[in-house]
C-alpha cells in the first residue's frame, strides 16, 4: 500500500532514549543539527522507493519539513514535516521518518539510535515556537504505533480526526525537549 503524503502519518519507533545519536557499532555519541529544508526541490531525491516513508517532494506547500543531521557532516538521519495546527492550538505532525539506514525494520539493523525521539523534540520545539506550549498530534500509521507513543511518550489517544490520532500535551513534550539535545542550524 502506498503512503498517504497528502493526510500525513507518524510511522517512527522511539528506540533508547539518548540526548544525542548513538551509534550502533561504536556506541559513540554523536553531536545533532536541525535545519529548516528551505528549498523543496532538495526534497526530490528523498522518496518512497530508497526507503524515505513517502516522496517528500509531494508534502503538501503549508507543511514546513525539517531534517535532523549530524553536526560534523550534515548527513541526514531523518526528516519531519510539521504544520502549524491553529485550529487545534497545537503542532500537527503530517510525516515522520528516520534515513533508510536507521530503519531496523526496513534494514534489519540500524546505524544510529534516539532519531524517532529527536523528531518528536523539534515538533514540540516548533509547538512552542508557534505559541502552543509543546502541544502536538499527529496520526500514527498503524495501532501499534498507537500503542508505542502512548507508552513511551505518554501521549493520548484521541481519534476525532483519525483512527490512529495522538495528542502529546505540554507535560510529555517538555520532558522530550529536557531529553533530546539538538542545535538549530
Amino acid at each position: 500500500m502506498k503512503n498517504d503524503v497528502k493526510n500525513g502519518g507518524v510511522g517512527i519507533w522511539l528506540d533508547e532514549i539518548v540526548p544525542c545519536l548513538k551509534d550502533t557499532e561504536t556506541g559513540e555519541i554523536k553531536e545533532t543539527v536541525v535545519f529548516k529544508i528551505e528549498s523543496r526541490s532538495f526534497l526530490k531525491k528523498f522518496n518512497e522507493k530508497n526507503g524515505w516513508g513517502i516522496n517528500w517532494i509531494e508534502i503538501p506547500d503549508n507543511v514546513e519539513v525539517f531534517a535532523l543531521a549530524l553536526k560534523e557532516n550534515n548527513e541526514i538521519q531523518g526528516f519531519i514535516g510539521v504544520k502549524n495546527d491553529k485550529n487545534s492550538v497545537a503542532a500537527f505532525i503530517h510525516w515522520a521518518c528516520t534515513a533508510p539506514r536507521n530503519n531496523k525494520r526496513l534494514c534489519g539493523s540500524q546505524k544510529y539510535i534516539g532519531v524517532g525521539g529527536h523528531l518528536f523534540a523539534i515538533a514540540a520545539d516548533k509547538s512552542i515556537q508557534w505559541g502552543y506550549q509543546g502541544a502536538i498530534h499527529g496520526f500514527a500509521l498503524n495501532r501499534e504505533l498507537l500503542n508505542h507513543y502512548i507508552e513511551v511518550l505518554g501521549a493520548i489517544f484521541l481519534g476525532a480526526l483519525h483512527e490512529y490520532q495522538f495528542f502529546v500535551n505540554e507535560n510529555a513534550a517538555k520532558h522530550l525537549l529536557e531529553t533530546y539535545t539538538y542545535e538549530w542550524n
